[in-house]
């Protein structure tokens, strides 16, 4: 009796020590080692597609998945560069406030805001894509220098919009003078980082 409990002890351990490597090769092989915090929050093994069963951890669903990911990223850099179009419009227009224009105001202003709403939109189908299936270490180049440029025009975004409006607010004529060449050179960093983040993904 004591060598049956035995034998049958023997079994459920080894059982269960044969189901958790596969479990874990499963994960490994349907997920890349690293994610963001973005991806990990929704897409990872207890994102937030996997706890509501809108996306499983399953192969066939990473495969729909990729395919997603490929059609996001594709409008991810037409949006990229219908935003530098109308970021390109926009510093037209400002650029006739800067010279003196005034009647351009409004102009800028409303083309500003689609401008930015564009790019907020843009920016969000890269970040909230499906992970790729495997990610290397250290990436390819075309694809870091693109990253470490995003980093440039996102901050560049920002500062643009916070100067343009301390502009707006400017008490003196001599704050305004100054903010809104500070603004003027903000916009065409920011311009050229986004053109130049353009150009180097694709034309990789």
């Amino acid at each position: 009796m004591r060598s049956a409990l035995l034998f049958l002890f023997t079994l459920l351990i080894l059982f269960s020590s044969d189901l958790k490597p596969q479990s874990d090769t499963t994960s490994i092989s349907l997920l890349p080692n690293k994610l963001s915090i973005l991806e990990k929050a929704l897409w990872g093994e207890r994102g937030l597609f996997r706890i509501t069963g809108l996306a499983p951890l399953t192969p066939q669903a990473r495969e729909k998945e990729l395919k997603l990911r490929r059609t996001m990223l594709s409008i991810h850099q037409l949006g990229g560069f219908t935003t530098l179009g109308l970021m390109l419009v926009s510093a037209y227009y400002g650029k006739k406030v800067f010279d003196g224009d005034y009647s351009a105001v409004n102009k800028h202003r409303s083309l500003v805001r689609v401008t930015i709403a564009s790019y907020t939109l843009t920016a969000l189908l890269a970040l909230t894509s499906p992970p790729p299936l495997v990610r290397r270490e250290k990436g390819e180049g075309s694809l870091s220098l693109h990253k470490t440029l995003a980093w440039i025009h996102g901050a560049g975004m920002i500062a643009t919009a916070v100067l343009g409006r301390q502009v707006r607010e400017s008490k003196t004529i001599d704050d305004y003078n100054r903010l809104k060449k500070i603004h003027m050179g903000v916009a065409i960093t920011t311009f050229t980082a986004l053109a130049s983040a353009m150009i180097v993904i694709t034309i990789r």
